[in-house]
């Protein structure tokens, strides 16, 4: 039971706490923050995308 305990303490520590801190962050930002994380992640889908395509084809 202790191991489970505190892997859940883990856990939250890192995915929550960071999350929260994250989202508290970005929520101070100005808009064009906004839209330069947009196209990050935009450029990471096609990134990524990518790479399957290629993969399929060879």
């Amino acid at each position: 039971m202790f191991v489970i305990d505190w892997l859940k303490a883990v856990l939250k520590f890192f995915v929550v706490d960071s999350v929260v801190n994250i989202l508290g962050d970005l929520f101070e930002q100005p808009l064009i923050m906004w839209a330069f994380i947009g196209w990050g992640w935009l450029s990471v889908w096609v990134m990524l995308f990518s790479i399957y395509d290629t993969v399929g084809q060879l």
